[in-house]
């Protein structure tokens, strides 16, 4: 099937790569503002984000159904979400690293929790926003989905070019505390109307609220009933929350490895840079390899990879305290390799686990089984946050740098930053090869035998 969308709203659409530049100063750099600008207690803010992250999770359950049932505007209904949240969305990007360090504790926990909490729950909605706005300006032509989709990617190639640079600037400009207020404004400023431009794209063709019936809509209880009644499902869903907690264990703690470690913060923006491009090509070169492997070994070998980097890094990436940058960038570009070989196929195979599930009971749960894959995501940021702030506070962290560092903490530091996680994905890993029995054949087979009984019900 041909492309019949035109190169402007291709492109208008991949434009949502810009809501990705608007909030990664604090979707990156939050707990190191917290605790090096704010001087939050890193147990505290574990606390406050957890409780945040928390919440986020059990919003992202109803996006969907708000944008079906809530009515906020005259246009369709993804779209008056995208008009009226960017701005919202602005002022929560602004506040969330707005510089309170005058204010009492409670107060700068208060405003970056509420502020962290407003900018999460709204980016649900948003971003079912945004994927119902362009299933409506591209019809049901794949073709162009998948123009507009690809587009995006190659534009958030450019925009995680740019965030390398955040550490170095919130380091060397000259505003001090303001430095992730003023980096996080300037980086902001072209998603309003990035999104604007996305919603008017779909004018005459997205339905306001109440215009389609909503009979068929998923429901919590259809989405975890599914869940407990499909065993590889439930492999699956266990098997990314577990990844997703390694994740973000290790995102919680990084950059103090720049600023405590190595002693110079900035450096993190050379790192970045370089794993930005190797990224680049590992998103070009991997997904081959992994078709030669299939979707589940490509999984379990990207697993492995990840978990062999970090643990590397923990043993090389400072020895006797001593930092040793070129093996931490070496072994981070492995991990890249890793994280771009298992992430092409982690939503097809939830869709294969649907499949089967359709073949083995006749129950069709498809619908469901795309949904399944971001609930993990939520699960894992909650408790992996939230762990890595707690293990750092463990090991002696006192925020604002007000502690001895030294040749025990920084080998502390390395082994709940990078040997933890790299254990927690090699868990992952041996859970999806032992627990996981759909293969590629097998998923073939399912598809075509589930189309052939659909085309026979007609």
């Amino acid at each position: 099937m041909e492309v019949t969308s035109s190169k402007k709203e291709i492109w208008t659409m991949g434009s949502y790569s810009l809501l990705t530049l608007a909030i990664m100063v604090g979707f990156m750099y939050l707990n190191t503002f917290a605790t090096e600008v704010l001087v939050i207690p890193a147990g505290t803010l574990a606390v406050a984000l957890g409780v945040a992250k928390f919440l986020d999770f059990c919003f992202s359950l109803f996006a969907g159904a708000i944008i079906e049932k809530v009515k906020i505007g005259k246009t369709g209904k993804n779209q008056s979400w995208l008009y009226l949240g960017r701005w919202i969305l602005a002022v929560s990007i602004m506040a969330e690293v707005c510089n309170t360090s005058s204010a009492p504790m409670v107060v700068r926990v208060a405003v970056l929790a509420v502020s962290y909490t407003v900018l999460n729950c709204l980016m649900n909605i948003l971003q079912t926003a945004y994927y119902g706005v362009l299933a409506a300006v591209a019809g049901p032509n794949m073709s162009n989905r998948n123009a507009m989709t690809v587009n995006m990617t190659r534009q958030s190639t450019v925009i995680t070019i740019i965030c390398s640079f955040i550490p170095t600037l919130v380091t060397v400009l000259p505003f001090g505390n303001w430095n992730y207020f003023i980096v996080a404004f300037v980086f902001m400023i072209p998603m309003p109307f990035a999104l604007g431009a996305i919603a008017k794209c779909a004018d005459g063709k997205d339905v306001p609220v109440g215009a389609t019936a909503s009979v068929n809509q998923v429901s919590i209880g259809d989405m975890f009933g599914t869940l407990l009644k499909n065993p590889q499902m439930l492999v699956l869903f266990l098997v990314f929350t577990i990844l997703y907690i390694a994740q973000f264990t290790y995102q919680a703690n990084y950059t103090y490895y720049f600023i405590y470690v190595v002693g110079d913060f900035t450096k993190l923006t050379f790192v970045t840079l370089i794993n930005a491009i190797v990224g680049f090509l590992a998103a070009m070169v991997m997904p081959k390899l992994g078709a030669k492997l299939g979707k589940k070994m490509s999984c379990v070998f990207g697993f492995l990879l990840m978990s062999i980097a970090l643990i590397l890094v923990s043993f090389f990436g400072a020895p006797n305290g001593v930092p040793n940058l070129t093996a931490y960038i070496i072994l981070m570009s492995l991990m890249m390799a890793g994280t771009y070989t298992w992430m092409p196929y982690m939503v097809v195979l939830y869709l294969d686990a649907g499949e089967y599930f359709l073949y083995k009971t006749g129950k069709d749960t498809r619908a469901i089984a795309a949904g399944l894959a971001s609930p993990p995501m939520k699960i894992g940021m909650t408790v992996g946050n939230t762990l890595g702030l707690a293990l750092l506070s463990a090991i002696g962290f006192v925020s604002g740098g007000a502690f001895e560092i030294n040749t025990a903490w920084i080998s502390n530091f390395m082994r709940v930053t990078f040997m933890l996680p790299g254990l927690i994905y090699l868990a992952s890993a041996i859970i999806l090869l032992v627990f996981y029995k759909i293969s590629d054949k097998d998923a073939a087979k399912y598809a075509q035998a589930n189309a052939e009984k659909m085309l026979q019900s007609k």
